[in-house]
């Protein structure tokens, strides 16, 4: 298993012992498993979001954006630089195919795309 992202909520407004926290972690099987647990982050119940089938296709982009706040939260807690955005990502490979349109990316390498008649 993976490191858990661990957000304790910010809300100034609760006494310590209702404060809650969010804590994301990666299952060995790769599905992503989220919990709102006590301050101190202890939690037995959560939810699977399953990447293969399940959230994946019930809830189309859930598991990428608990993948993408897992990053966040952990770049925080490491006080690492956020990772880019999914946005960011998408604008650079909008930008990347723009500028190279007769290659596309098969298999993880550039390759030309072949020529139609």
């Amino acid at each position: 298993m993976r490191e858990s992202a661990v957000y304790l909520t910010d809300d100034r407004d609760l006494p310590p012992e209702d404060l809650r926290t969010l804590v994301i972690f990666q299952g060995g099987n790769g599905d992503w498993y989220v919990q709102v647990a006590n301050r101190h982050g202890r939690a037995t119940e959560g939810v699977r979001l399953c990447t293969s089938g399940g959230a994946s296709t019930q809830a189309p982009g859930l598991t990428t954006a608990i993948a993408s706040a897992y990053r966040a939260i952990l770049a925080s807690q490491r006080g690492e630089p956020q990772p880019q955005s999914q946005l960011d990502l998408e604008e650079e490979v909008a930008a990347w195919r723009a500028r190279f349109p007769e290659h596309r990316f098969e298999f993880g390498t550039l390759a030309r795309k072949p020529i139609e008649t």
